[in-house]
């Protein structure tokens, strides 16, 4: 599978799968991480990663830390661009040279 790495954050498979795998920094102090996807929580985790399926179109993400004295502000915002469309109208405009190969 191809994968788009957007630096920092994010690992965007190149399908129509929307299965992505958000990564950051360990906050110090935090016991554990709310991911947020368009201001909705969609997951937590210990870890500083977590993978999760985002909706189609444009997707806002956000991540927060947790402990025992409550949850963080939002991290920056980081845009999750859409995926592109099927290419349409594929075809042969011109062909410059064939080679026919036969076995040997």
């Amino acid at each position: 599978m191809k994968t788009l790495v957007i630096f920092l954050v994010l690992i965007l498979p190149l399908a129509a799968d929307r299965t992505v795998t958000f990564a950051w920094d360990a906050a110090e102090d935090a016991d554990s991480y709310t991911l947020y996807i368009n201001g909705v929580p969609v997951g937590s985790t210990t870890a500083t990663e977590i993978t999760v399926q985002i909706p189609d179109g444009r997707t806002n993400a956000n991540v927060t830390g947790v402990n025992i004295a409550g949850e963080s502000e939002m991290s920056d915002t980081l845009v999750v661009p859409p995926a592109p469309k099927t290419p349409r109208g594929f075809r042969i405009s011109k062909i410059i040279r064939t080679t026919i190969s036969t076995p040997r």
